[in-house]
């Protein structure tokens, strides 16, 4: 069984959790042109890539779970600078909790990039399917709703992660859709 970023569910109605996740470390590489399908396969070749030892260190990373995908969107200038624009994704692997970022093998490729995730309360829901950009839309829009209707407030993008690798055929693959949120404050102001 493969490593994933631990988390406690605090929350549960129906289909949709509210998770408090620990800390992790992701590596992420940023792909445009395509469909969401293809840029899921790209990505997954280029971070597959560097954890199978093509980096400076030439070390094999364990594999985690699960992938994740999210579509850039464009956005005000910010640092970093952040892809945007239609057909561009982000994917992500989760790093194995041994390591933390400066015991991290450095990647050979410099598209590839580091992200300390911190501490972040997420909402998620399955979706019936990883690679059917139908079935995605569908979940980000209920998990939208029940966010809104949980008077939660979405702190980023919609993401989806896929639990198993790309051969699994989609009926039995674990796929949920997923987004960081803040949650309302207790103490009246």
């Amino acid at each position: 069984m493969t490593e994933s970023p631990k988390y406690q569910v605090t929350q549960k109605h129906g289909a949709f959790e509210l998770r408090q996740y620990a800390p992790y470390i992701k590596a992420e590489v940023a792909v445009s042109g395509g469909s969401y399908r293809a840029a899921i396969y790209k990505g997954f070749g280029i971070l597959a890539d560097y954890i199978f030892g093509n980096n400076i260190a030439a070390e094999k990373v364990a594999m985690t779970s699960p992938v994740q995908v999210e579509e850039s969107r464009k956005i005000a200038m910010t640092s970093p600078v952040t892809v945007s624009g239609e057909g561009n994704y982000t994917v992500a692997f989760s790093m194995p909790s041994e390591y933390r970022l400066e015991t991290l093998p450095l990647p050979k490729n410099e598209s590839i990039r580091f992200v300390e995730v911190p501490a972040q309360m997420v909402a998620a829901t399955r979706v019936a399917s990883f690679y059917r950009e139908q079935a995605i839309e569908k979940a980000k829009n209920q998990l939208a709703d029940w966010v809104n209707q949980a008077g939660l407030q979405p702190t980023g993008e919609f993401s989806v992660a896929g639990y198993n690798p790309p051969w699994v055929p989609n009926f039995l693959a674990r796929s949920e859709v997923m987004v960081a949120v803040e949650t309302p404050s207790l103490n009246p102001s």
